[in-house]
């Protein structure tokens, strides 16, 4: 087939998916007083503001528009939003991708049956990009005001989301283009790579960003823009703007929500006799040795530590180190930016030799990694040297890792590998081995942002292009199977 004609026909069959997805999701039109034009007064019917909250970060907040259906009610960001964005989704998603990710144009799509609250039947729905189900959560609400519990598949509360009427509650003042220019002031002057904060890529990104803003409508919209652009250069590091925490509001909301998502949780299989450790992100060295010690007084045949979703944020991710290795841990060196030129060097050999002329910091219990980050903000660069705990645990660990394993996940999975702690089972490792900080950025927002990299105890470096391969190759699905298999064959020490 020739080439143009091959385009034809991709042009075709995305105009077909998008029609026919179009009828899939088709925006919400509230029903509208007869006498004017406001909104029927019925529940779940008019202009909204969504607000999501989580654990990891500060919440965002979007405009909706829901409508009352038959057998519930349907809601939506903005149409059209999508394809305005960053000149136009298509041309970073592709002409196929692009509508089945945004039916037409909307960034969030949530369907749900009604809540009953007479018998306490709860509504239950899913909200996401698109309407295929790799691309959505579920949702479940008790009460027509909310609030909403957005879950796994596994039925896990992932975040919570609270819901008012619009209006009289209106959207929080904010100038994305002054928030715009904030950004790049920090990526410029925090990023762990000033050469990458000042790149052509850089400002090519912006400058989209910059072009989006009149388009964006929310915070929803807006972290799209970020996204979208981003999406064209991911050598760049990604900065997450979000909404400073308001006290006594985002806490109480998701601490009364059952069976949450933990940052980092354990369960025990007792016919196997194997211990797991899902560790979403690191918060802090409390939780990892609250969770560690539930592991030891199991006494568990063998240990799994799945780092298949774990984003990392903190340098507690190290925490673990403790917990698993019988002597001390030379652990890496984190680089800021701003002494980066004169420790980093393109040879393994000479960065190891920079290492040894800095100063260490040894991490030997929780206060020392709660003093760490501000010892690392003095000196801009520093050593890391882990510390064994006594009652540890001496059982032979595998560890899942994935394209998805990053920051001190990553860094993590790196050192049980490579001191021979552990076995690692999965997909490659994402090459991000930073560590971000949270800074506050304008406009009652914050930015999380990457300003340390990594660098390993012989200079060894890891990349985009190069993240961590596992001992054994295997599909994210299928890595605990295997991970299990490999425990059956090494019995404990």
């Amino acid at each position: 087939m020739r080439k143009g004609n091959c385009k034809a026909c991709l042009a075709i069959l995305a105009g077909g998916v998008s029609i026919w997805l179009a009828g899939c999701a088709t925006p919400a039109r509230p029903e509208f007083d007869e006498f004017g034009e406001a909104p029927a007064c019925k529940a779940l019917n008019g202009e909204y503001i969504a607000t999501f909250h989580t654990r990891w970060f500060g919440p965002l907040k979007a405009k909706m528009t829901a409508q009352q259906t038959d057998g519930g009610f349907k809601a939506n960001t903005q149409p059209g939003v999508a394809w305005s964005l960053v000149g136009g989704v298509e041309k970073v998603l592709g002409q196929l991708l692009a509508p089945f990710m945004f039916p037409n144009g909307m960034l969030l799509v949530w369907e749900s049956s009604m809540p009953d609250e007479e018998v306490g039947e709860p509504g239950e729905g899913w909200i996401g990009p698109g309407v295929f189900d790799p691309w959505r959560a579920a949702t479940r609400m008790k009460s027509v005001d909310g609030p909403v519990e957005i879950r796994y598949r596994d039925g896990r509360v992932l975040a919570i989301m609270t819901i008012e009427r619009s209006p009289p509650v209106s959207m929080p003042e904010t100038d994305y283009g002054a928030l715009t220019d904030s950004l790049e002031s920090a990526m410029r002057s925090r990023l762990f790579d000033p050469e990458l904060g000042g790149s052509g890529a850089s400002t090519a990104f912006f400058r989209d960003v910059h072009g989006a803003v009149p388009r964006v409508t929310d915070d929803v919209s807006y972290v799209a823009a970020l996204a979208l652009a981003w999406r064209k250069r991911t050598d760049l590091a990604l900065p997450i703007p979000y909404r400073q925490r308001e006290a006594g509001v985002s806490d109480p909301l998701l601490a009364a929500a059952e069976n949450q998502v933990a940052p980092i949780s354990m369960t025990m299989n007792d016919k196997t006799g194997i211990a797991t450790v899902e560790a979403v992100v690191f918060q802090n060295a409390a939780q990892v040795d609250a969770v560690m010690r539930e592991v030891v007084s199991k006494v568990p045949r063998g240990l799994i530590v799945d780092l298949r979703n774990c984003t990392g944020l903190e340098l507690a991710g190290l925490r673990m180190v403790s917990w698993l290795s019988d002597r001390p841990v030379e652990a890496g060196a984190m680089i800021g930016g701003a002494r980066r030129a004169d420790l980093i060097d393109d040879t393994p050999a000479a960065d190891q030799a920079v290492q040894a002329r800095l100063a260490a910091i040894e991490l030997g219990s929780m206060g020392d990694f709660e003093l760490a980050d501000a010892e690392l903000d003095r000196q801009g660069a520093a050593r890391l040297r882990v510390l064994p705990v006594e009652n540890r645990y001496e059982g032979p660990v595998v560890v899942l890792t994935s394209s998805r394993t990053r920051s001190t996940g990553e860094m993590l999975a790196w050192l049980l590998e490579h001191t021979g702690r552990a076995r690692t089972v999965g997909e490659r490792t994402a090459g991000r081995p930073r560590l971000s900080r949270e800074r506050e950025l304008g406009q009652g927002f914050m930015l999380r942002l990457d300003e340390f990299e990594w660098v390993g105890p012989a200079g060894e470096r890891l990349d985009v292009s190069k993240g961590i391969e596992p001992d054994v190759k295997s599909s994210r699905q299928r890595a605990p199977a295997r991970a299990a298999q490999l425990l059956d064959e090494k019995p404990a020490e």
